[in-house]
């Protein structure tokens, strides 16, 4: 039952799709994003301290571990990123790794990239999902509304959804 219901809600996901970034620089965008805001999902509600690590693997897959304590303990999540498009790798698909659901792949769309790399944010395509991700634990609180309300205007997000994640140790 879960498995189909997983099935439905991800090619029903795929009915639906956002622009993303042209010309995304794979290299440059490998190392460390800290998740500063998130649509809450069961994987990282009520996590803190979250980041992701993204290392571009020989075979030119991505290495993705994710790390956070969640309920007091560290909680890592090791998952395979694939670039579906080589011409634009800003659109991925994102396949658990082992004890998860290896099976299961979902869509990965990077909608929007600070020129330097400093900040992004990860889309979903039916906006289910959404993650605002920085190259540190601190963003300026007019940056982060502007954010929000690009997200809101030009891709159909509720920035009341997002929720930003406590850092303690910048």
């Amino acid at each position: 039952m879960l498995k189909n219901q997983i099935i439905f809600l991800f090619s029903f996901s795929l009915l639906f799709s956002h622009p993303v970034v042209k010309n995304l620089d794979i290299d440059k965008f490998m190392g460390r994003w800290y998740v500063f805001s998130l649509i809450p999902n069961w994987i990282e509600s009520g996590a803190t301290n979250s980041y992701d690590e993204y290392t571009l693997n020989k075979d030119g897959t991505i290495g993705i571990t994710y790390k956070a304590i969640k309920n007091g303990k560290e909680r890592t999540v090791k998952q395979k990123g694939t670039i579906v498009d080589k011409k634009n790798p800003a659109v991925w698909e994102i396949q658990f790794t082992k004890p998860w659901v290896p099976f299961f792949k979902a869509p990965y769309e990077v909608i929007l990239l600070e020129d330097n790399y400093e900040y992004m944010v990860v889309g979903y395509p039916d906006n289910s999902f959404g993650w605002i991700m920085t190259r540190s634990t601190k963003m300026e609180l007019s940056l982060y509304n502007n954010i929000l309300n690009t997200l809101e205007k030009d891709f159909g997000y509720n920035k009341n959804d997002f929720e930003r994640v406590l850092h303690n140790n910048n």
